[in-house]
C-alpha cells in the first residue's frame, strides 16, 4: 500500500501544483496583461495627441498657403481650402480641450494656444474678407502689416514645446510597454519552468499575445499613413516623403533630383453631385488603379484629400521626360469610367514643379505644383502645365 499511496500523493502534489501553478500564472498573467493594455492605450491616446498637435501646425501653415493663393488667384477654391483648414484647426483644438489632464503643463499652454489659434484664423479671414470685398490691394495692405505671421509663429512655438512634452511622455510609455511585457515573460518562465504543460500552454498565449500586439501596431501606423478609400499614402506620408527628400537634397541632386506633380480631377463634383458619393468613391479608386498601372513601381503616389493627388517622380527633372508621364496619366484618366450607377467621365488638370530647378523645400516645391496646376485648369483642364517664374504674376 505503501507504494501506492506514495504513487498517489505525488500524483496529487503534482496535480495541485499544476493547478496553483496555472492559477497562479494565469491571475499574474490577467494583471500583467491589464497593465499592458492600459499602458498601450495610454500610448495610443497619447499618438492621437500628438497628431493633432501636428495637424494643429500643418493646418496653421496651410490656412496661411491658402490664404495666400486666395489672395493671388482670387478663386473659390483657394477660399474654400483656407475654409477647410479653419474648420480641421478649430477640430483639433476642441479635442485637445478634453485631453488637458494628460501631459505635465498641458493645461497652463492650452489656453494661449487656443487664443493664438483664433487669433490666427481671425487674422487669415480678415485677409481674405478684404480680397473678396475690395481685392488684391486692400488685402496685401493687411498681409504687410504681418500680423498673421507673428500669430503662426507664436501657434507653431507652442505645438512645438507641447509636442516635445508628449513626445518625451510617450517615449515613457512605450519603455513601460517594454519592461511589462518583459516582467510578464519573467513570471510566466519561472512559475511554469517545472509544469511543462504549463509552460506549452503559456508559452502560446505569450506568443499569440506578442504577433496581437505587432499586428495591432502595424494596423495603426498603416492607417496613420494611408487612405482608407484608395488605400494609397495619404497628406502626412506625402509630407513625409519629401521631407525626407529634402533631408538628404545633396544625394537627391546627384542622382538627378526629382519632379513632383500634383493631379486635380476635372468635372468630379458633378458625377458626385449626379450618381452619389458612392460613385465618387468607386470612381477615385478607379482613378487611383488607373494612375498605378502608369507609373513605375519606384515612383510615389498619393491622395492628399478630396480628389487631389500627388506623384513624386525620382531622378527625373527634365521637363521632357516629366511631361511624357504627365501625359500618359492624363490619357488614361480620361478613358470613361463604366460605374455602378452608369457610365461617367472626368480628366485630370497636373501641375509640374521640379528639383532643384523650382525650389529647395517641401513648401515651396508644392506651391509651385499648385499654381502650374491652377493655370493649367485656367487653360482648359485636361492638361498638365509646367511651372515657370511667370506664371505666378499672370
Amino acid at each position: 500500500m505503501k507504494p501506492n499511496l506514495t504513487v498517489d500523493r505525488a500524483a496529487l502534489v503534482a496535480f495541485v501544483f499544476a493547478v496553483v501553478a496555472i492559477g497562479t500564472v494565469s491571475v499574474v498573467s490577467v494583471i500583467a496583461l491589464e497593465n499592458l493594455i492600459g499602458t498601450s492605450a495610454r500610448a495610443l491616446g497619447m499618438q492621437r495627441i500628438i497628431s493633432s498637435l501636428e495637424a494643429i501646425r500643418f493646418h496653421a501653415l496651410a490656412i496661411d498657403n491658402a490664404e495666400g493663393n486666395y489672395v493671388i488667384t482670387g478663386a473659390l477654391r483657394d477660399k474654400n481650402r483656407y475654409r477647410e483648414a479653419e474648420v480641421e484647426m478649430r477640430a483639433e483644438m476642441e479635442y485637445l480641450r478634453g485631453k488637458r489632464a494628460e501631459l505635465p503643463n498641458f493645461d497652463a499652454r492650452y489656453a494661449p494656444l487656443r487664443q493664438n489659434v483664433e487669433e490666427l484664423i481671425e487674422a487669415e479671414k480678415k485677409i481674405v474678407d478684404a480680397r473678396a470685398a475690395n481685392g488684391f490691394d486692400a488685402a496685401k495692405k493687411l498681409i504687410l502689416e504681418g500680423r498673421g505671421v507673428v500669430i503662426q509663429q507664436d501657434v507653431i512655438m507652442l505645438t512645438r514645446g507641447m509636442l516635445l512634452d508628449a513626445k518625451n511622455v510617450l517615449g515613457e510609455l512605450e519603455r513601460q510597454q517594454v519592461a511589462l511585457a518583459e516582467r510578464t515573460q519573467q513570471w510566466i518562465v519561472a512559475l511554469i519552468s517545472s509544469s511543462a504543460l504549463v509552460l506549452v500552454f503559456f508559452h502560446g498565449i505569450v506568443r499569440r499575445l506578442s504577433n496581437d500586439q505587432i499586428a495591432a501596431r502595424e494596423k495603426i501606423a498603416y492607417y496613420a499613413m494611408h487612405d482608407s478609400l484608395t488605400r494609397l499614402p495619404n497628406r502626412p506620408a506625402a509630407i513625409e516623403h519629401l521631407d525626407a527628400k529634402f533631408a538628404d537634397a545633396a544625394t537627391e541632386r546627384a542622382l538627378g533630383g526629382f519632379t513632383v506633380m500634383l493631379l486635380d480631377l476635372d468635372g468630379f463634383k458633378a458625377v458626385n453631385d449626379a450618381m452619389g458619393h458612392d460613385a465618387g468613391d468607386e470612381l477615385l479608386t478607379m482613378v487611383a488603379q488607373r494612375a498605378i498601372n502608369v507609373l513605375r513601381d519606384s515612383d510615389f503616389f498619393a491622395r492628399l484629400g478630396g480628389d487631389e493627388f500627388l506623384v513624386v517622380l525620382p531622378q527625373i527633372s527634365e521637363h521632357e521626360t516629366a511631361g511624357l508621364v504627365a501625359n500618359k496619366l492624363i490619357e488614361s484618366i480620361a478613358k470613361p469610367y463604366a460605374l455602378k450607377g452608369g457610365e461617367a467621365r472626368v480628366t485630370v488638370s497636373i501641375g509640374v514643379s521640379s528639383f532643384p530647378e523650382h525650389g529647395d523645400d517641401r513648401e515651396v516645391l508644392m506651391k509651385c505644383a499648385d499654381i502650374a496646376m491652377y493655370a493649367a485648369k485656367r487653360a482648359g483642364r485636361n492638361r498638365a502645365c509646367f511651372f515657370e517664374k511667370g506664371l505666378r504674376a499672370r
